[in-house]
């Protein structure tokens, strides 16, 4: 078994651990034995009493501690210092952890995340409950031996909150929040976890705690903290300043709520991720609540604003019930969302029909399955509620508080569980060209302009519904939005985007392009498909048809290609610029894709029309007729439709 250096250094730094803790709690909350061996001073016989105390506490807070299963594989891996950080493996040698390590220093590019997310200690939780369930007390001191190296290794110290630092508040947040709760909840129970051991780790919560108190950021960022610092105030109240560290994060947290929260439910910062991060920080403060019987201190729209993020996240839901990439996102479950607003809100059979793949409840009940957010700007169009819909989510909202990209008028197609026209979400937090180009407009579903793409850098929110035009009805779903910003710094020139769903078939996306500043430029309309084979259809002039290899392709036809280039595809390019890839995110791995290209020549003013037909390889391809001025016929899927270009709101 490992064990730490006990040099006069780090045994000073354990020996102030423990006299906090032994100074920090109230001895008439633990009781006679304790505060006798206080009065005596004899710290070990205090040591071992405040011990006892709380190896026989009941269980305390989110009963979700606690509970549910763990990876066998991660549980053992982590007791060996096997360690897996943002899809980085690393083993230390000999299983001798080092907490100020980052392997991406050494093997590039350099990610701050790996060393930042590693003291999250998120396999504390599998090997928690391994031990848990095994008994195998290999576990606990595995875990003993890295919490003590975590702690002699780690400092607050300034710049706590930048690179190479195990205390930025998020982590501390996090920590407190979650994997320190869960391990010390479980490990208690063993003999082999040392009674020193445990007020090391009481002393350190308590540190992190204060430090949260004192330190306050913003965005998702405070909810993390205001959660962690809750969790610590309230599940501690032996401590003397508990209560005083509970009130202040409870206040702070529920006061953001009411800034965060955008009137149709979303999240400010426009990324479900982080939408569900602020969610699941209101949701767990609400459960320690109700566990410590301090729901009734709570405000009283307290639970009105989980209701409205969780329909948000609902209404936003794709087919496959995940939510579409904005921002800096990665594959969020709506389930995720709907699991404790189903307990809270039973009347609302949504949930249930969430939680339950389908089987049970309702669909959110409306004029159609389609969806507009007129604060965050998301248009959720939708054939319907079923597993196989068609759906399309267009982007005319501001950019957001945080973890913006380059998107405004981006869109995400997919058919059932199959994304068909992506967005990666943006890529790991790392120093290179490919998270450079993971938040620019050409890894989105846009528009260039001399090959610059969007560069704005207002709104990032806003104070009133947005017009978008929207119209839902059981033949059609129309929107428009505009960008009037820069492209490349320089405001050159304007786009309007219309989108109409021809329900519940294909989409048709038109794109005009206007000079504002008098002179010729060159537009490019991209669109990124998630895979490297992507064919040209002879019998429609400039169509490509998708080879995903999934349930479903989609296959693109571009109408009005005078005045351009022949469209072409571009993958895996990294020379002059990146182009044709998708740069995974968490659960995805950075892999080669397409991107498909329709490019103008030099004009004032240039329109683009694409039609978009999600369908199997094997289907028959669609019958495209041009009649007079902007009429159009489309025979698919055995229905005609006939559109008029100019008017697609009609």
């Amino acid at each position: 078994m490992n064990t730490v250096e006990m040099t006069p250094a780090i045994a000073e730094k354990f020996a102030a651990h423990i006299e906090e803790v032994l100074g920090g709690v109230r001895p008439e909350a633990i009781g006679r034995e304790f505060a006798g061996a206080m009065e005596r001073g004899d710290r070990a016989g205090a040591v071992h009493a405040l011990a006892a105390y709380y190896r026989e506490k009941p269980d305390w807070g989110d009963p979700d501690f606690m509970a549910g299963g763990y990876n066998e594989r991660i549980a053992e891996n982590a007791s060996r210092g096997v360690m897996r950080e943002i899809n980085v493996d690393y083993t230390f040698p000999d299983g001798k952890i080092d907490f100020l390590y980052n392997p991406t220093a050494d093997r590039p590019p350099l990610n701050h995340e790996w060393l930042w997310q590693f003291s999250r200690h998120s396999y504390w939780v599998p090997m928690a409950r391994a031990y848990a369930a095994t008994g195998e007390e290999r576990f606990t001191e595995a875990f003993e031996y890295q919490l003590r190296t975590w702690i002699a290794e780690t400092d607050l110290h300034e710049g706590w909150n930048g690179p190479w630092s195990a205390w930025r508040t998020i982590e501390c947040g996090i920590r407190l929040m979650g994997s320190w709760q869960t391990a010390f909840n479980l490990f208690r129970h063993s003999p082999r976890f040392s009674d020193e051991g445990m007020l090391l780790m009481l002393g350190s919560m308590h540190r992190q705690a204060v430090h949260l108190i004192a330190h306050p950021t913003k965005g998702n960022w405070l909810m993390m903290e205001s959660n962690g610092a809750y969790a610590f105030g309230s599940l501690y109240p032996e401590f003397r300043d508990a209560s005083a560290i509970r009130d202040e994060a409870e206040g702070r947290l529920t006061r953001e709520l009411a800034v965060q929260i955008l009137p149709d439910g979303f999240q400010y910062e426009l990324s479900p991720d982080y939408h569900l991060v602020t969610y699941n920080c209101a949701a767990g403060l609400y459960k320690i609540a109700e566990a410590t019987g301090r729901v009734g201190n709570l405000p009283g729209d307290y639970l009105d604003y989980m209701k409205r993020m969780a329909l948000a996240g609902v209404q936003m839901m794709t087919p496959g019930m995940i939510q579409p990439l904005t921002n800096d996102c990665h594959t969020m479950r709506t389930a995720h969302l709907a699991r404790f607003a189903e307990k809270m809100f039973p009347e609302i059979p949504a949930f249930r029909y969430v939680t339950s793949g389908r089987a049970e409840g309702a669909p959110p009940a409306g004029e159609t399955a389609s969806r507009f957010l007129p604060y965050a700007g998301f248009c959720a169009m939708r054939s319907g509620w079923d597993a196989d819909a068609a759906y399309l989510c267009f982007d005319v909202g501001p950019l957001g508080m945080a973890h913006i990209h380059q998107d405004k008028l981006n869109i995400n197609i997919y058919k059932g569980s199959n994304e068909l026209i992506f967005d990666d979400g943006g890529g790991q937090y790392e120093i290179s060209e490919a998270r450079k180009y993971a938040l620019s407009a050409k890894d989105h579903n846009t528009v260039t302009v001399d090959g610059l793409g969007q560069t704005r850098e207002e709104p990032k929110a806003v104070t009133e519904p947005i017009d978008a035009g929207w119209i839902t009805n059981d033949r059609f779903d129309y929107a428009r939005g505009s960008y009037n910003d820069p492209f490349g710094g320089k405001r050159t020139a304007d786009q309007l985007r219309e989108v109409r769903f021809c329900k519940p078939d294909f989409f048709c996306v038109r794109d005009r392009l206007t000079s504002a500043d008098g002179e010729a430029h060159r537009y490019e309309l991209l669109f990124h498909l998630d895979t490297a084979k992507v064919d040209p259809v002879p019998q429609i002039p400039g169509a490509y048809l998708s080879d995903i290899g999934r349930t479903y392709d989609i296959l693109v036809v571009p109408l009005d290609t005078a005045g351009e280039d022949a469209p072409y595809t571009v993958s895996g390019r990294t020379d002059p610029d990146y182009l044709g890839w998708y740069i995974g995110r968490n659960e995805r791995d950075q892999h080669i894709a397409t991107t498909l290209c329709r490019a103008s020549l030099p004009a004032n003013d240039h329109t683009f029309t694409t039609l978009f037909f999600p369908m199997k390889r094997s289907d028959p391809l669609p019958e495209i007729l041009r009649g007079e001025g902007g009429k159009v016929t489309i025979r698919f899927a055995g229905k005609e439709t006939t559109l008029d270009l100019d008017r697609l709101d009609r």
